[in-house]
């Protein structure tokens, strides 16, 4: 995974390339060769003089082969990568300097510079010699425009002649995994557009940029996932689904719900405790969000709603987060309640959350505590939970209800803390206030020793 501390600069490179050819021939075979021909000389323009980058939101233009840029004085060939830094705004999350460094583990807000794919059409010292030529043969000419997306790690202090050299390597490679799309996902005379995917994969301190064809499901690219899996020895869980690209930081800034909370919070020793969390994202959900005054009564809803973010990040499904209301028709849909639910501010529990996820084709396990005193006897079977489903859990006991996205467990003491993201939280929605306030290890202690509990453990289904 990327780390929070990392000080690396992340230029990423995006734009379109106009893919342009000649079909000899009009069938399968015809269309990939001519493509691939294509493919050929495209790459060979981006390893030319002509190809020219520019600087988001800058006056800064970049010729990587020749070593040129419009700010010679500030960005010469020996300069570190990080002269570049007083050249073009970044992408930042600054709201991560803002959450408390007694709360937090140690961050360093990942840093990006933004960078456009030009190409010259004229340079003084090389002219195109036009020729027309009509040889009676029928042909047929393709343009295709490549969305082309590229991230390129670099220390602060690599050279800035290496870092456009590496650049240049990068676009070229994509290019041609681009080619190696297009030959996979040609069927007939239908072409695939190749789209770029960027995942944060485990022991890894970079992102893996993946190329896949627009338009397919996800179930129908589980074959070339499953040849990922196997070259990227990763298990059998997903990883590498659209759905779970990484988030820059504007992408944060955008987002209407906060993602992945807990990943600000300091684990427990490692020393002392196994630590089991929740697989991939999900969205935090809690009280007054959505102008919706759920206070009091809501928390289950809540939790739901997390969960089932979950599923959507991960592919299995594709749904609107739904509103209580909607929550409160799918239980008279499923026959748990009757129509007097529906606009109620009636609470619901465990049992109605499977209920609800059975609608939507998952399934859930259900393990009852006798008591909260009693807690830290479902470690074992939550620990595995965690280890092998992944998914976010709610545990309901009158009259509240609590996601639960970790446990850490000392096998030889007995002893567990429990991840709690907090569906009673009713502050803004605001990193640092929820890392301070919303989201935190718990010791055994927070359940109420004398009520019962029932835990709601969603399945993921099978498959990469």
């Amino acid at each position: 995974m990327v780390p929070l501390d990392t000080e690396d600069i992340v230029f990423r490179i995006r734009g379109g390339l106009n893919l342009d050819g000649v079909l000899q021939k009009a069938d399968e075979k015809g269309i990939k060769d001519g493509f691939s021909e294509a493919m050929k000389n495209l790459i060979n323009k981006v390893n030319s003089q002509s190809f020219v980058l520019f600087g988001w939101e800058s006056s800064l233009y970049i010729w990587p082969k020749s070593g040129f840029n419009t700010q010679p004085t500030e960005l010469q060939e020996n300069s570190s990568c990080k002269s570049i830094l007083k050249l073009i705004p970044i992408e930042v999350n600054d709201y991560l300097n803002k959450i408390s460094k007694k709360k937090a583990v140690k961050i360093e807000p990942l840093k990006v510079i933004n960078l456009e794919l030009l190409f010259e059409l004229t340079r003084p010292d090389f002219a195109e010699i036009v020729t027309v030529q009509n040889d009676q043969k029928s042909r047929m000419h393709f343009r295709l425009t490549l969305p082309v997306d590229v991230v390129v790690f670099a220390n602060p202090d690599d050279p800035w002649r290496e870092l456009q050299d590496k650049i240049v390597k990068a676009v070229s490679e994509q290019l041609q995994e681009m080619d190696q799309c297009i030959q996979r996902y040609t069927k007939g005379k239908s072409v695939p557009i190749p789209q770029a995917f960027h995942f944060e994969l485990p022991e890894t301190t970079t992102l893996t940029t993946i190329i896949y064809p627009a338009g397919y499901k996800e179930e129908d690219l589980e074959p070339q996932r499953k040849e990922l899996h196997n070259a990227l020895g990763l298990e059998n869980k997903p990883f590498l689904r659209r759905p779970m690209t990484f988030n820059f930081p504007s992408d944060d800034l955008v987002n209407k719900h906060l993602r992945n909370v807990h990943k600000f919070i300091p684990t427990p020793d490692p020393e002392e405790f196994q630590v089991y969390v929740v697989h991939g994202s999900y969205t935090y959900h809690h009280y007054l969000q959505d102008d919706i005054n759920d206070n009091g009564w809501g928390c289950a809803y809540r939790s739901l709603q997390t969960i089932i973010s979950w599923f959507n990040y991960q592919g299995y499904i594709n749904v609107p987060i739904p509103t209580h209301e909607k929550i409160q028709q799918m239980l008279v849909t499923a026959g748990d309640k009757g129509l007097s639910i529906v606009g109620s501010t009636e609470w619901i529990g465990s049992f109605e959350i499977r209920s609800v996820l059975n609608l939507l084709g998952i399934t859930s396990k259900i393990i009852s505590v006798r008591a909260g005193s009693e807690m830290a006897l479902s470690a074992r079977e939550l620990a595995e939970h965690f280890e092998v489903q992944g998914t976010p859990v709610m545990i309901g006991g009158e009259p509240l209800a609590h996601t639960l996205i970790g446990v850490a467990w000392n096998e030889d003491t007995g002893t567990v803390k429990f991840l709690i993201l907090d569906a009673h939280y009713t502050g803004e929605d605001d990193w640092a206030s929820i890392v301070e306030r919303a989201v935190e290890w718990k010791g055994e202690e927070f359940w109420d020793q004398m009520e019962p509990y029932n835990i709601c453990l969603p399945q993921r289904p099978q498959g990469v």
